[in-house]
This record gives C-alpha cells, sequence and structure tokens, in this order.
C-alpha cells in the first residue's frame, strides 16, 4: 500500500506544477494582449498613412515636410524606393490561444496595408527626376501661397490672388496620379493649365507682397513648362499632334505657343519694372548697381575667356611639335600627333563653351541674374565661331582633296565666305533659343529647328559652290565611275546648292579614308594589305599577268641593275642602319669598352651584307683609328679544319696549321688591332657528318682570347638558324646583328638611284595611273603606289627587288615604261616530289651546293639528285655557275624559301 506521506508529496507536486503552467499562461497572455494592442496602433497609424496618401493622390496639395515623412525622403531627391514588395510579417513568439487568432487577423491586415503603401509611395517614387523636382516646387509654391490667403494680413487683392494661384497649384498636383496611368490626359491637361496663366487684378498700388506673387506665377509657370517639356521628350513628335487631334490641331498649338512666350515676356519685363519703382521708391539702387557691375564684369570677363581659349590653340601645336621631337621611331606617337594638330583649331571653342557651362551655376544669383539672361547669347558666339570654322575645313578640305592647293588670296576668300555664310546661319538660332528658354520642346520649337536645318543645308549649298569643280572631282575620289553622268547632271550650277549638301557624306567618307590612309601609311601592314588588295583589284579587271606579253629587258639597261654595275660607276649605297649596328660593338671594343671581340651578321642573301662591308671600312676609318682591316670572302665548301686555319694564318701573317689557335695568342701582344671580316660564312660547314669540324675550327678561333683581333662574320640568316639548331643558339656568338628587311622609302631609294645612272627617264603605265578622281594622271601617286607593289613583293630584299623591277620595265629609247611587278609563283613546287624538295631545302640551307655536296647532304642517289635539279632548271627557279655550284636565282628566293618554310623543311 502506498503510504499517506508519498501521496501528499505526488499531490504538492501536481499543484505547483499546475500552478506554474497558469502563471506562464497568464504572462503569455498578458504579453500577447501588448503585442495586440501594438499592432492595432499601428494599423490605425498605416490607415492614417493611407489615407494622407490617398488625399494627396486624390488632388490635395501636401505639406513637403509630411510628404517626405510619409515617404521615408523628400520628394525632389533622387532616393527611389526598392521594387521588392513587403513580405508577409512574422508571428510573435509569445502564445496565447485566447488571443492568437486576433493577433493573426492583425498580422494579415498589417501585410495587406504594407503592399497597399507600397503601392502609393511608388506612384511618387517611381516618377522620373524632372516631374518629382517639379511636384516638389510646386508643393513648396503652395505652402508659400496660404501664408498669402489671410485678407486680415495682406490686401484684399493681393489675397484673391493668392487664393487664384493656389487653385492653379492645386489643378496642376491632381494631374500626377494621371502621368502613370493616363500620360496623354496629363499632357492635355497640362497644356491646359499652361497655356491658360491664372489672370490675376493688380492692386491700386503693387507692394513687395504684389511683386511675390508675380515672381511666384513666373515660378509655376517656370515647373509647368518642365513637367510639359518631359512629357514631349518621352514622345515623339508625330505621337504627340496625333494626342492633340492631328495636324488640324497644330495651327491652334502653335498659336497657344506664341502667346505663352509673348505672356512669359511681359510677366519678366512687369516684374523687373517693379523692381525698378520699388529701388526707386526706396532709393536702394545697390541691385541695380550689382548687376550692372556684373555686365561689366562679365563682359571683361567673356572677352579674356575669349583670349585665353585662343591661346590653348598656340599650346596645343607646341604640344604636337613637342610629341613628333619624342616621337623617335615610335610611329604610333606621330600618328598620335596628327590628332593633337586637327584638334587645335577647335579646341580653344570647345573650351569656351565648357567654361560657360562650369559657370552658369555660379552666376544665377540676384546680383548677377542678368548675366544668366546673357549666358544664351554667349554661347550663340561660340556656335557662330565653330560655325566659320568648319565651313572654312570643309572648303578647304574639298580642295585638297581635289589636289588643288590654295594660294593665300584664295585661302582669305574662303575664310571669308565663311563668314559670311556663319553670320546669315545665325539669324534662325536666335528664336530657337528664344522658344527654347520659354517652352522647351514643343511644336514651335521643333518647327524653328526645321528651319534651322533647312538654312544648314541651303548654308552648305552656298559654301560648296564656291568650288564646284573641286568638289566633284572629290566625290569622284570615292563613287564608282559608272556615277559620274548622274554626279553632273545633280551638280549643274542650277541644282548646285540642291544636291551638293545631299552628297556630302560620300566626300566626308572620302576624307576619312583619306585620313585613315595617311595615319596608317607608316605601318608595314597597312601597306602590303594596300599593295595585295590593288593586285587584286588590277588582276580582276585587266588580267595583266599575260606570259605572252613578257619581253626580255635590253643587256644595256639589264646591266645597271647588276651586282656589279659598269667600271667607273659609283655603287648607290641606301643607308638602312646596319652599317652603324655593326660599327657600334667594334668602336666599343676599340675603346676598351668591352671584351667581347666577335660578332655576327646574320641576313638573307642579298640583303645587303658584303656591299655594308666598304661603308663600314670608311666609317671605321674615322671613329676607329689605327684599326687594320682584314677581308677574307670565304671560298665555296671551305669545311676542312686545316684549310680554315690556313686561309685565316695568311691573312693574319701567322702559322696557325703547326700550333692552331695558340699561335694566334702568343702574336697577339704584338699586333695591331686588327678587324677580320669573314664574308659568305655559310661555307665553312656542311650538313653531313664530318661536315660541321670546321665551323668548329672557326668557333675555337674566335673563342681564343685575343685583345687585338676583333672577328665579324657575316652569313646567311638559313645558314645560321641550322647552325643554332646544332650548337645553340646562345654558345656561339654574343653579338649577333640581324639585318632587318629593308622599308619601302629605302627600296625606292635604291631603285631610282640605278635608273638615274642608267640615264632613263620613268614613265608609268596607265594600269599604274589614276584615270580619273582627283589622282588622274598623279605620277607621284602612280609611283607611290608601284614600290607599295615591289616592296611587298620583294619583302624588303634589295636584291629581288632589282630583278622584279627588270620584269616589269620595258624600255624604249631613252625611256622605261614602268608596269606592274610580276613576282613568279611557288605554285609550281607542288608538282615537284618530296626528294625534290629535300634537294632544294639543301640548297637553301647552304645557299650553294655541287651535285656530288647535295647527295652527300639529303643522303639521296646521284639520279634523284640529278632529276630535281634538271626540274628546277626547267622551272627556272635554280641557277648552275662556272664552278659547278647550283643556287636560288633571286627572282625566286623569296618564294622558294616561303613555300619551303610552310613545308617544314628549312630550320628558319
Amino acid at each position: 500500500m502506498v503510504s499517506p506521506c508519498l501521496r501528499l508529496c505526488v499531490a504538492l507536486i501536481v499543484l505547483a506544477l499546475t500552478a506554474t503552467v497558469q502563471a506562464n499562461g497568464v504572462a503569455a497572455c498578458e504579453a500577447a494582449g501588448q503585442t495586440l494592442e501594438q499592432l492595432q496602433q499601428e494599423k490605425q497609424q498605416q490607415a492614417a498613412q493611407l489615407q494622407q496618401l490617398q488625399d494627396y493622390l486624390n488632388g490635395q496639395v501636401p505639406d513637403p515636410v509630411q510628404l517626405a515623412a510619409l515617404l521615408g525622403h523628400p520628394l525632389e531627391e533622387t532616393a527611389p524606393l526598392s521594387q521588392r514588395r513587403p513580405g508577409q510579417r512574422s508571428v510573435p513568439d509569445n502564445k496565447c490561444d485566447a488571443l492568437q487568432n486576433d493577433i493573426d487577423t492583425l498580422l494579415g491586415q498589417l501585410s495587406r496595408q504594407d503592399q497597399k503603401l507600397h503601392t502609393l509611395r511608388q506612384q511618387f517614387t517611381q516618377l522620373p527626376d524632372t516631374q518629382r523636382q517639379a511636384f516638389s516646387s510646386l508643393a513648396a509654391l503652395y505652402q508659400h501661397l496660404q501664408t498669402l490667403t489671410d485678407p486680415q494680413d495682406t490686401q484684399e487683392a493681393v489675397s484673391l490672388a493668392a487664393t487664384t494661384l493656389s487653385d492653379h497649384v492645386r489643378q496642376a498636383w491632381a494631374i500626377l496620379p494621371l502621368l502613370g496611368l493616363s500620360p496623354q490626359q496629363a499632357l492635355q491637361q497640362l497644356d491646359q493649365l499652361w497655356y491658360q496663366s491664372p489672370s490675376l487684378t493688380p492692386p491700386p498700388q503693387p507692394t513687395a507682397q504684389w511683386r511675390d506673387l508675380l515672381r511666384t506665377r513666373l515660378e509655376m509657370q517656370s515647373q509647368l513648362r518642365q513637367l510639359r517639356a518631359d512629357l514631349w521628350q518621352r514622345r515623339s513628335l508625330w505621337s504627340q499632334i496625333d494626342a492633340m487631334g492631328g495636324p488640324a490641331q497644330a495651327p491652334a498649338l502653335l498659336h497657344h505657343e506664341a502667346e505663352r512666350i509673348g505672356q512669359r515676356l511681359l510677366d519678366t519685363a512687369h516684374v523687373i519694372d517693379l523692381d525698378l519703382q520699388e529701388s526707386a521708391k526706396n532709393k536702394r539702387f545697390l541691385p541695380l548697381v550689382q548687376n550692372s557691375v556684373a555686365l561689366i564684369l562679365g563682359i571683361a570677363g567673356f572677352m579674356l575667356l575669349i583670349r585665353l581659349a585662343r591661346r590653348t590653340r598656340q599650346w596645343t601645336l607646341t604640344l604636337h611639335e613637342s610629341v613628333v621631337r619624342a616621337s623617335g621611331e615610335h610611329r604610333w606617337l606621330r600618328n598620335a600627333s596628327r590628332l593633337i594638330s586637327g584638334l587645335a583649331p577647335m579646341l580653344p571653342w570647345v573650351l569656351l563653351w565648357l567654361m560657360l557651362d562650369l559657370l552658369a551655376p555660379y552666376l544665377d544669383t540676384p546680383s548677377t541674374r542678368i548675366l544668366v539672361w546673357l549666358l544664351p547669347l554667349a554661347r550663340l558666339y561660340v556656335i557662330y565661331g565653330l560655325f566659320c570654322l568648319v565651313g572654312e575645313w570643309l572648303v578647304i578640305r574639298v580642295a585638297q582633296s581635289a589636289n588643288a592647293y590654295l594660294s593665300s588670296d584664295q585661302s582669305r576668300q574662303v575664310h571669308d565666305h565663311a563668314r559670311f555664310i556663319s553670320r546669315w546661319l545665325i539669324l534662325p538660332w536666335l528664336p530657337l533659343l528664344i522658344v527654347w528658354e520659354s517652352l522647351g520642346p514643343s511644336l514651335l520649337y521643333y518647327l524653328c529647328l526645321g528651319i534651322l536645318l533647312v538654312a544648314i543645308y541651303w548654308g552648305l549649298g552656298r559654301l560648296l559652290a564656291l568650288r564646284p569643280q573641286d568638289y566633284q572631282r572629290c566625290l569622284q575620289a570615292i563613287l564608282p565611275s559608272r556615277l559620274d553622268p548622274l554626279a553632273e547632271k545633280l551638280l549643274t550650277p542650277v541644282l548646285f546648292w540642291l544636291f551638293a549638301p545631299l552628297l556630302l557624306p560620300v566626300a566626308l567618307a572620302s576624307f576619312l579614308v583619306g585620313f585613315v590612309d595617311r595615319v596608317l601609311a607608316d605601318f608595314d601592314w597597312y601597306m602590303r594589305f594596300k599593295a595585295r588588295l590593288f593586285r587584286l583589284r588590277t588582276r580582276i579587271n585587266n588580267d595583266e599577268e599575260d606570259p605572252d606579253n613578257e619581253q626580255p629587258v635590253d643587256e644595256h639597261y639589264e646591266r645597271w641593275f647588276a651586282t656589279a654595275l659598269p667600271e667607273g660607276s659609283k655603287t648607290p649605297f641606301v643607308d638602312t642602319g646596319l652599317v652603324t649596328a655593326m660599327e657600334k660593338n667594334i668602336q666599343r671594343w676599340h675603346e676598351d669598352k668591352t671584351d667581347e671581340n666577335a660578332q655576327v651578321v646574320v641576313g638573307e642573301k642579298g640583303c645587303g651584307k658584303t656591299v655594308s662591308i666598304e661603308r663600314l671600312e670608311r666609317a671605321l676609318s674615322e671613329s676607329c683609328k689605327g684599326l687594320n682591316l682584314v677581308k677574307l670572302t670565304v671560298p665555296a665548301k671551305t669545311i676542312d679544319p686545316d684549310a680554315i686555319l690556313s686561309l685565316v694564318g695568311d691573312a693574319l701573317d701567322v702559322d696557325l696549321a703547326s700550333e692552331g689557335p695558340a699561335a694566334l695568342v702568343k702574336s697577339d701582344e704584338e699586333r695591331q688591332p686588327t678587324l677580320v671580316v669573314l664574308d659568305e660564312a655559310q661555307n665553312f660547314f656542311l650538313k653531313e657528318i664530318g661536315g660541321l669540324e670546321g665551323w668548329r675550327t672557326v668557333l675555337s678561333l674566335v673563342n681564343a682570347r685575343l685583345d687585338n683581333v676583333f672577328w665579324l662574320l657575316m652569313i646567311n640568316n638559313q645558314s645560321w638558324a641550322y647552325l643554332c639548331n646544332v650548337f645553340g643558339r646562345d654558345y656561339q656568338f654574343r653579338n649577333v646583328v640581324k639585318v632587318k628587311r629593308w622599308g619601302q622609302t629605302d627600296i625606292r631609294s635604291l631603285i631610282l638611284a640605278r635608273n638615274h645612272l642608267s640615264g632613263h627617264r620613268v614613265r608609268y603605265d596607265e594600269v599604274l595611273l589614276s584615270s580619273r578622281g582627283p589622282e588622274a594622271g598623279n605620277v607621284r601617286n602612280a609611283e607611290q603606289r608601284y614600290f607599295s607593289l615591289l616592296w611587298d613583293a620583294c619583302r624588303g630584299n634589295p636584291m629581288v627587288a632589282l630583278r622584279l623591277w627588270l620584269t616589269s620595265v620595258k624600255p624604249k629609247g631613252r625611256q622605261v615604261l614602268v608596269g606592274l611587278p610580276t613576282p613568279p609563283s611557288a605554285s609550281i613546287l607542288d608538282s615537284m616530289g618530296e626528294n625534290a624538295l629535300f634537294v632544294y631545302a639543301a640548297i637553301a640551307t647552304h645557299e650553294n651546293l655541287t651535285s656530288q655536296e647535295i647527295s652527300h647532304v639529303t643522303n639521296l642517289p646521284g639520279n634523284v639528285v640529278r632529276y630535281a635539279l634538271k626540274g628546277g632548271f626547267d622551272a627556272g627557279f635554280l641557277n648552275k655557275s662556272e664552278d659547278g655550284r647550283y643556287r636560288l636565282k633571286p627572282l625566286w628566293y623569296q618564294q622558294v624559301i616561303s613555300y619551303l618554310t610552310r613545308k617544314n623543311l628549312l630550320n628558319e
């Protein structure tokens, strides 16, 4: 049995737990009751806010402070409300079964009210900035007018006028909800308010309050104008005309807009008159004096700004000269200088316009208000200056594009003509500025703008009529020839003013093409592209490459373009910088500034390595006095070490055959500084087993520690590439001079110098001369076009250029007719077998080989080698010298090398 004590304990525990639960339930219900009360108060506050916002949307003009409190920020601030809609409210942690249903109901109601409040706020905050600022200003004006509507504090006429203006503001505020729902209806109501400015009856004695009302009316109309302009800008002109009832309503609209301009001018004049009367009555002339002083200082400051802006042109030209001097070999800097010089004339006017825009906000004060009114005239002066500048540039550019360069009198005539046309073009700008300042975007504004555009079109026609023939030739530079008859009909004197501006985009495109051509002329890739495009176009139009038309060149003329000129003739030398590059390291060694006593010059066959040795000797005779020059032309394939030691030893008067490089070291102290030139150094090796010992012998001589001997090796680039792959590029010579390909100017100088020696006069074929446009018959452009083609075909190799020149000329008496250069096509190698290509690659790598050496190098049977050599002879790209050595013909050198490189048969 359970004892009574145990029962008593259980009962006490149950009673304690029950009391605790009841106490917690009472506390939870009390907290829930407080929450319920707070939610009810919040609901009432939200309901009041909803009602207040709805009243504002229904036409009640708000207090700006109250509206800012409802929105969370002032209406005019650009702080849009978050687009995220409010979510469901969370349930409080306190649970009370008796009140939980009421709390849930209130939370749902509050969530729905949050969404409604968010929607109403968005109708204010989603308005564009211009519209929000205008409505904010109208609300502030309305609050100001409420202080003047009490007849006890003001005159009765002032009170009635303030009431009238307040009603006008309320009508304007009622447009706000229509902006998002019905923009067309909003614009109609806004037009009615804007056109029907509230009429005010002046009191017998105008007071300061009456002046304040007039200013308020002007400010109201200004805000309505901004609203109207914003709506006009957001819709096209035709949609606005359709919204007003179609084109039939346009005259009435123009009449209303003209009346609005007149009313604004009268109100402004009336306010100014009242201000002057008030100043005279109270003898307060300070504002008048301040505006007069501001006017004088403003005119003087504007003249100073003009002078300062003009100075920037000279500063810009000085900057252009500095950039040109600092550009050096940086061609992109020279091209950038063209842009600087082109902007120099226009820069003063642009800076003057920017300065006026920067000063405008600081001038909008009572003491400088007159300057704000005069700012449009200052901008009009800038527009006039730009018109003069653009007009003068256009006529001069047309003349230059037609290759007609103006004299000083003609340039002065163009300047005066451009100023005359610009004065007439300024006249339509005056009404346009007045309409813009008074109405903003409107039908009258677009009408004035149309008149201005017609005037500009007429002015362009009159401007271009100064040089009609030049304009027609300028158009021919870009128009197809089949359109020439049509252009001549359209540009007759009677119709010139009508159609010349219509074709101006074609002329501007021609100017742009010419400008881009001048800017990119310094870039090799562009000149190659231009040359190939011309060749392709000529090939399509004329089909000029006909083998049957090729004729051999007269031998008497051809000898002037051989490697060795006739006796008694001095070989023309073109300085490409190679001699300077070679001399630099030699001079440093001679002046004991470096211990490096070896240098290798690497270049294509025919790039001018051998010719530069003679000029190098002359240069060193002045810069390195006392330096002996020993020139050795390596005989063909001198690969035996003993033969090499004997060759060098005999030149330096040292017995190298017995002691080798050691003998050279012993005699070094007694030797005078000596430069040893080893020309044709590719003859020191063969690409076979044991064929590299000769090159190793040369390296042993070069690596000997000598103080008075400098080694200069001339080697073919294909041979050098092979040796670098065998011995390593960094373990042979530290000083490597790579001969650059010649530029187009260098190739032109070489060809024309040799042609001058021949005594023949150059005449260019019609295919190179333009037959129409500004460049018709222009020999200079034909010469530029030809040498672009020649330079692209020879790829900067002067020896190849000399041969290509001979393929494109036809001597006739003492004159040569120059046509298109005709480089051979390497497509003939496609029919050759793989073994033949190996043979040709061996010849290219070694520069010259006999048939037996080719067999050793390629490891091909003799009959295969002979078959490949015969194929090369038949194709015309192989040549055999008297000593039985095979070489690539100079005319075919680039094509064969490029083909073998694409086949991965060469090392470079």
